[in-house]
């Protein structure tokens, strides 16, 4: 299991703001990098749970996969993508409050084994665990944009 982190700071905004952007499907493919297109099926608030598609731009012999797994939450401070096909990944984002602003940390596992078998043991950890982390790091950008852009479009109102 290949296990990257990265977090931010997102000043002026609260922790409630950061998770109306992260929990909005609408918003995912402005934020994630290689999200082409979400699907969300039987949302459950009280249970804090869904199902989840993700259609990923993955590139090269990959092209776009489409990953399916359990979304779960718990309300303005964490949210689990576990992604179950075609092989399993988890990124979890954990939402906190702090001085003048929001910590937002999000860490994804992932596993190659299952779909690359013995081959995993060639793949260079450390080359995939720079490319998860920049695209955590855009991931991170982009929801500080959106939720300042939420912010100002609210406040405009």
């Amino acid at each position: 299991m290949i296990k990257v982190g990265r977090r931010c700071h997102i000043e002026g905004v609260t922790p409630e703001q950061v998770f109306t952007t992260l929990s909005d499907p609408s918003l995912i493919g402005q934020i994630l990098p290689r999200v082409q297109k979400t699907e969300l099926y039987d949302r459950d608030d009280i249970a804090r749970h869904a199902k989840l598609v993700t259609h990923m731009s993955m590139g090269g012999l990959f092209g776009t996969i489409r990953c399916e797994g359990d979304l779960t939450w718990q309300d303005n401070r964490e949210i689990v993508f576990t992604v179950r096909t075609p092989l399993p990944v988890e990124t979890r984002w954990v939402i906190s409050p702090a001085i003048n602003g929001t910590d937002v940390q999000v860490v994804m596992g992932i596993d190659l084994k299952p779909i690359l078998g013995a081959m995993a043991a060639f793949v260079p950890e450390k080359t995939v665990a720079d490319m998860l982390g920049s695209d955590l790091e855009t991931a991170l950008r982009g929801v500080a944009r959106q939720t300042r852009q939420t912010v100002l479009a609210r406040a405009a109102a």
